[in-house]
């Protein structure tokens, strides 16, 4: 048993760099579930009348009760994926902060140097930060409905101006 526990504390540096290489694009694919897309349908002797669907999935239609129980998923997901993430790995830099200041490298930060290795002492903490910003500027802004686009290029202009 005490094998196969050391074995699993191997693999965790490649665990950890593979979750933070796949955060931002899975979180996307998270926060699409609120994207859809309008269409103009004209049934004979009718207004004109505008119905949206999903861009992931077409066969659902937004706002109904089947759109809803997928964005009730999503918020689950959204607690589970892109926060999880953001919170595992600030709290995995929070607990690196003593020996990182002391110069005494230990397991966790030896499996946690591609999060602040590029990065001077002091600034060791900036890869959540990072993190941060890909979430908002890949998910986040997707929750601004596109009927307000402008909205969401003034958040992401924002957050970019943030860190310029």
């Amino acid at each position: 048993l005490a094998e196969a526990v050391l074995g699993l504390l191997d693999l965790t540096p490649a665990g950890l760099v593979l979750i933070f290489c796949f955060v931002p694009s899975i979180s996307a694919s998270i926060f699409r579930s609120w994207s859809c897309k309008a269409y103009t349908v004209s049934p004979p002797d009718s207004p004109l009348e505008q119905v949206s669907y999903m861009r992931l999935d077409a066969s659902i239609e937004c706002g109904t009760d089947e759109h809803g129980s997928v964005t009730e998923l999503a918020f689950g997901l959204i607690a589970l994926w892109p926060a999880g993430s953001l919170i595992l790995f600030t709290s995995l830099l929070v607990a690196c902060y003593k020996p990182l200041r002391a110069k005494r490298p230990n397991a966790l930060t030896r499996a946690t140097a591609f999060l602040h290795r590029e990065y001077e002492k002091t600034w060791y903490w900036w890869e959540a930060v990072e993190l941060a910003r890909k979430l908002v500027l890949t998910g986040f802004v997707l929750l601004v409905p596109e009927e307000r686009a402008f909205v969401r290029l003034v958040v992401a202009t924002l957050v970019c101006s943030c860190y310029a």
